[in-house]
């Protein structure tokens, strides 16, 4: 698999740095599933894969 790169809001890394400070491990789970799990999805979504095809008639 490929590196990905994921960029946060200033919110969203905010909330990066509360969970650290509070060492909440519900919030830090909650995060993963409800921001960085949807990021990465997206990103790997956009890769084109060199063995489908694409729909386009040529």
């Amino acid at each position: 698999m490929a590196n990905v790169v994921l960029e946060f809001s200033h919110e969203e890394a905010m909330r990066i740095e509360a969970i650290l400070m509070d060492n909440d491990a519900e919030d830090a789970l909650r995060f993963l599933k409800e921001v960085i799990k949807p990021k990465i999805r997206s990103k790997r979504s956009n890769e084109l894969d060199m063995g489908k095809s694409t729909g386009i008639m040529t």
